[in-house]
């Protein structure tokens, strides 16, 4: 049964595991393309808002600049702003400028000030009570004069200011000419709208968002306190000159921006909203998508725990069936009722293992009758390493009487080698003695690769009692006539050097054959990496599966000899020819 468990829960959990990934990508894709969607959509929202803005606040600009306009085509009131300039005695003619200006301002008086004025005279509409003194003052000093001559007649719009005008100095944003007659400049004229009427026009209800409106010099209109924006609006204003379009949308670092330049008043009207809430129920899509998953994964997650079990059955009879089985119980009888073809070729299998095991029980019994002696002439085949050392030395001689000298001498070489391998007599190995293996190694592998392999070994004589493990430098040595070769390379060169440095000694064994590749190397240090972990947790090492004499075997022996004292290098030679493997031990502190 707990078998049977198991194969249900790694059934349900794989099933389980694909139906979810699937669910998870489905709900994923949807959930962004809702949001997307939603997100162009509030764009184009926004985009139009601030068309409406931009609309409103011009329509305004207009409205005044008629009213200016309706004065200086007004032959009457040009008259009488010429005569003031002589004429201190104008009086009689206030009532009539000022049915000028109540005319053109009817029927909805949306303006807050219309003042006509020059040095010698002022003729005023206002919403608040007059201060004469206090007006004759401001004309003499209106700061916008200068800037208003340079434009020589034309419209110049006015951001919003404090009205010099009026003791209570209202916020107000104006449009202001020169009253000319294209020869001589007579006086200005300045229409004024109370700045609430400019914070109407920029109030949003339909969708989330703050409104910024700049003069085209890049100077705030809308806030009128520059310090209600942060630094990354103050660099709005250039990021939308430098894109020369007149309308847009972009991103600002983590705001989102719709803006429309006016082809008439150059002001740049722009509307931005953070992007975390720029798309205003985004977290409501989330959750309803996130529950919608939530119902359908248990809904999904019910039905395949059912049919997982369903699947299961026909295993779980066949596992009771199997555990009814005995050495004394082989008459198991099936049930073969299944409609299931792989279930019935399972039940037919289990049949004809029973009649193999019959069989193979027998077998065994007539087998163990013969085992000790079997074991026994096993025991007396062996043969005696010395009965090997002999019968290489019977083929070297024979091989000299008959003058094959080459023959002979690799035979030697071939005993030699035999003997080192099979000779554990000796507590410590030296330089010389892995040097002494090493050189009839080297007689038979460039015999065998005549031509095509040179070994050269530089050792300094005064490390040659220097103690090493045994099997070091000719396995090395090995390695890279093993996995050295490269079909770009006519001979392989090996290069063994072995002599001391500032602190100690080291081992190098360098070729230019075809090198490391870097994820030979990741891996090799990587099994440094765990031979050192199981060294420091006192694990077995002696008996763990190293790859029998490679790197990770003789790293492993080094750091039991030498401990911290050793380290060792491997990589790719700088030139890209080639490799080298670097022992060294340090034996000064």
């Amino acid at each position: 049964m707990k078998k049977d468990q198991n194969y249900i829960k790694k059934l349900f959990l794989t099933y389980s595991a694909t139906l979810l990934l699937i669910l998870t990508v489905f709900f994923a894709i949807s959930l962004l393309f809702l949001y997307r969607e939603q997100y162009h959509r509030n764009i184009q929202i926004q985009s139009q808002l601030s068309l409406k803005v931009q609309e409103q606040t011009e329509a305004s600009l207009k409205e005044m600049d008629r009213i200016i306009n309706g004065l200086l085509f007004n032959k009457s009131f040009m008259k009488i702003m010429k005569s003031s300039v002589s004429d201190p005695d104008l009086m009689n003619y206030s009532d009539q400028v000022i049915e000028s200006f109540v005319a053109l301002d009817a029927p909805l008086f949306s303006t807050y000030r219309i003042i006509a004025f020059n040095d010698s005279y002022y003729y005023t509409l206002a919403k608040t009570g007059e201060n004469p003194d206090l007006i004759k003052s401001a004309a003499l000093s209106y700061p916008w004069k200068e800037e208003i001559l340079n434009a020589d007649g034309k419209k110049v719009f006015i951001p919003p200011h404090r009205d010099t005008f009026d003791d209570e100095h209202q916020l107000v944003y104006s449009v202001a000419r020169t009253i000319t007659d294209g020869k001589q400049n007579y006086g200005f004229i300045e229409v004024q709208n109370i700045y609430s009427q400019l914070e109407n026009y920029c109030k949003l209800t339909e969708a989330s968002g703050s409104v910024i409106i700049f003069s085209p010099e890049g100077s705030f209109v809308y806030p009128a306190v520059s310090g209600e924006t942060d630094s990354k609006l103050a660099d709005l204003y250039q990021t939308i000159c430098s894109t020369g379009e007149d309308s847009g949308s972009l991103r600002l670092g983590q705001k989102q921006v719709s803006y429309h330049i006016s082809k008439y008043s150059g002001w740049i009207t722009a509307i931005y909203c953070p992007i975390s809430e720029f798309v205003p129920y985004g977290l409501e899509i989330i959750v309803l998508t996130g529950s919608i998953f939530l119902l359908l994964s248990l809904l999904s997650l019910l039905t395949i725990r059912i049919v997982a079990k369903r699947l299961a059955a026909p295993l779980t009879g066949l596992s009771e069936a199997i555990g009814r089985v005995t050495i004394d119980n082989m008459n198991v009888t099936l049930n073969t009722t299944s409609n299931i073809v792989e279930i019935n070729k399972i039940n037919q299998a289990f049949r004809t293992m029973f009649d193999q095991l019959k069989e193979a029980i027998a077998r065994n019994i007539q087998s163990c009758a013969n085992e000790e002696r079997a074991a026994y002439l096993a025991l007396q085949a062996q043969m005696n390493p010395h009965t090997l050392y002999n019968t290489i030395s019977m083929i070297e001689s024979v091989s000299y009487m008959n003058g094959d000298k080459e023959v002979s001498n690799l035979c030697i070489c071939f005993s030699q080698m035999l003997r080192y391998i099979s000779d554990y007599s000796k507590r410590e190995y030296t330089v010389q003695d892995e040097l002494g293996h090493l050189n009839n190694y080297v007689s038979l592998i460039e015999k065998r690769h005549e031509g095509k392999l040179s070994i050269r070994i530089h050792a300094d004589p005064s490390l040659l009692s220097a103690v090493l493990p045994k099997f070091t430098i000719q396995p090395l040595v090995e390695n890279v006539v093993k996995h050295g070769f490269s079909s770009q390379i006519h001979e392989l060169k090996i290069e063994v050097i072995i002599e001391p440095d500032s602190r100690g000694w080291h081992l190098i064994v360098k070729d230019n054959g075809r090198g490391f590749s870097n994820d030979a190397i990741s891996m090799i240090y990587r099994q440094f990496q765990e031979g050192d972990a199981t060294m420091a947790d006192h694990g077995d090492v002696i008996n763990t599966k190293i790859g029998n004499l490679g790197l990770t075997n003789i790293y492993i022996r080094f750091r039991i000899l030498y401990g911290d004292s050793f380290y060792i290098d491997i990589g790719n030679n700088p030139d890209s020819s080639g490799a080298y493997i670097e022992l060294s031990v340090i034996t000064e502190v």
